[in-house]
């Protein structure tokens, strides 16, 4: 019974030192993977990262309807109804006319004998506007164009940054302070200090959605690959 504790005790041991071996072992390679040489010295390539939750300024709501008939100036006039009720629509809920684009219709003939209508249009009215919360409140409330008789065959709204570069240069001193703090442990380990930078890769700044009920607030994503001579 006694042998059997012991064996169980030197397990545990030979255990716990294989794992803080594997450990070392590890960080040695992971150190050596970063670390690397060139004709000026030795040096350490590592990223840095940057990140931002900013909110959209700009939002472009586009909605599109449909308009059949058999008679041209019948069509006519249930297409200026419909841009009618729309415009007042989008009127009543705080968007100005210099906010609102009507383009042109598309209007097609269907050469089909057994066609129920003749003449189709496609017409398509954007809202391009700052006031995002606005946009993003009105879009998804559509039920009163529906009473007064319009029917949208699509409704859709983006977000949109206008003026990135104006956080572009922060963040990429962000990316570039990152960098050198884990420059500079690699530096300790190998009891060296960090010198100028060598050679930078900036990277690309990436736009997504924070997540999909806040599309107008936009997640920036920066990682800058830097390579830093060590003394």
């Amino acid at each position: 019974m006694e042998n059997t504790t012991n064996n169980i005790i030197n397990s545990k041991k030979f255990l716990g030192i294989a794992i803080i071996i594997f450990a070392v072992l590890l960080s040695v390679a992971f150190f050596f993977a970063a670390m690397g040489f060139s004709k000026q010295g030795s040096y350490v390539e590592v990223k840095g990262l940057s990140e931002r939750i900013v909110k959209a300024d700009t939002a472009i709501w586009s909605m599109t309807f449909e308009v059949k008939s058999n008679n041209v100036e019948q069509m006519y006039s249930e297409i200026e109804k419909n841009i009618t009720a729309i415009k007042t629509f989008l009127k009543s809920k705080g968007f100005e006319d210099s906010e609102i684009n009507i383009a042109p219709a598309n209007i097609y003939q269907d050469t089909y004998g057994n066609a129920n209508f003749r003449y189709n249009a496609n017409n398509q009215i954007s809202v391009y506007t700052k006031k995002v919360d606005l946009a993003k409140i009105t879009s998804a409330d559509t039920l009163p164009l529906m009473k007064s008789g319009v029917v949208l065959n699509q409704s859709n709204v983006s977000f949109e940054l206008s003026d990135i570069n104006s956080i572009k240069p922060e963040m990429l001193a962000e990316a570039v302070e990152n960098a050198k703090n884990t420059a500079n442990q690699f530096a300790e380990n190998s009891l060296s200090s960090v010198g100028k930078v060598s050679r930078g890769n900036q990277g690309v700044f990436d736009i997504t959605e924070k997540d999909p009920g806040s599309p107008e607030y936009k997640k920036i994503r920066l990682v800058s690959t830097l390579r830093f001579l060590l003394k």
